[in-house]
């Protein structure tokens, strides 16, 4: 992932959790249908940082410690960040919302393993009155912000560069596609954009 790309998707994610945070000037407790004054905390909130997986260097190494540095520069200095990594396992990362809500985090920012299974976990999110940013993948469920990269575009500079790399091999050649998991909204667009450069020029096996 071209590293400037995903610099800009940490400043947008961590400039939306400040945005729906300034715009949360209420709190609902789940069940009540009345809405009660929330305090207001200025810069002194405590951010919830939920990512899928270790295995991939970028999300422990690159992802994490740009979020932190974010948020750190848009709060000068008085944010805590807590951190949890869901290890690929989507009923982990139910129980680590489950943990931010009951610890009352301010702000969740959660990097979703399985877009669908999280659903639940953003509605209880929601319903405590913290502000659920979705990053890197789309979350389901009522979040109030959204910031990924350009995802098609990254499929289409996968193909080119697969083109590239084969040269006078592409014609006629046979390649092997592995599109990523299905509980990854994300690898469709991979795929759709790759497919835009590859169809045609080689022949998927």
């Amino acid at each position: 992932m071209n590293a400037h790309l995903r610099r800009a998707a940490v400043a947008a994610a961590a400039t939306a959790m400040a945005v729906s945070l300034a715009a949360c000037g209420s709190a609902k407790e789940s069940g009540d249908s009345a809405k009660e004054p929330a305090e207001k905390k200025g810069n002194d909130i405590t951010v919830g940082l939920l990512l899928p997986e270790n295995q991939t260097a970028r999300y422990e190494k690159f992802d994490k410690p740009l979020i932190e540095a974010e948020i750190n520069s848009l709060t000068q200095g008085r944010a805590k960040v807590v951190y949890a990594n869901a290890k690929q396992d989507a009923s982990l990362q139910t129980q680590q919302v489950d943990t931010m809500i009951t610890n009352k985090v301010d702000v969740l920012i959660v990097d979703a393993v399985d877009s669908k299974a999280i659903a639940g976990g953003v509605k209880k999110a929601k319903d405590a009155g913290i502000p659920v940013v979705a990053y890197d993948r789309l979350a389901e469920g009522p979040i109030d912000a959204y910031t990924s990269f350009d995802n098609e575009e990254v499929g289409h500079v996968q193909g080119k560069a697969l083109l590239e790399a084969l040269g006078d091999k592409a014609k006629g050649g046979r390649i092997v596609m592995m599109n990523g998991a299905i509980t990854d909204p994300n690898a469709a667009l991979f795929k759709k954009g790759a497919h835009a450069e590859l169809d045609g020029k080689v022949t998927v096996g």
